[in-house]
């Protein structure tokens, strides 16, 4: 299955990719600014929360950043609050 979700936290804040698992740990590779930038890639949990979009039928699986407090700091621009994200739309439990 490959389903639509949505990373909460972190420096993939607010990035949208596709997962094709239930539960457990993955990586989501970051965004470059620039060509220049090495490519990493950040630690998300899959969780059992969804978000539902306005004009989308299928609900985003959320993840969640595992690594705020060592990472945190070093992400400028990046909201330390995973819920600033949603604001205006509706979560699932």
């Amino acid at each position: 299955m490959n389903r639509p979700a949505i990373c909460l936290g972190g420096p993939c804040h607010g990035l949208l990719t596709r997962i094709t698992q239930d539960v457990g740990l993955l990586t989501v590779p970051v965004p470059r600014r620039s060509p220049d930038e090495p490519a990493r890639d950040a630690g998300y949990r899959v969780t059992g929360e969804r978000v539902r979009y306005h004009g989308h039928a299928e609900p985003y699986v959320v993840l969640h950043w595992t690594d705020e407090d060592r990472l945190g700091a070093a992400c400028p621009g990046v909201p330390r609050d995973p819920g600033a994200a949603l604001t205006g739309h509706r979560r699932e439990h």
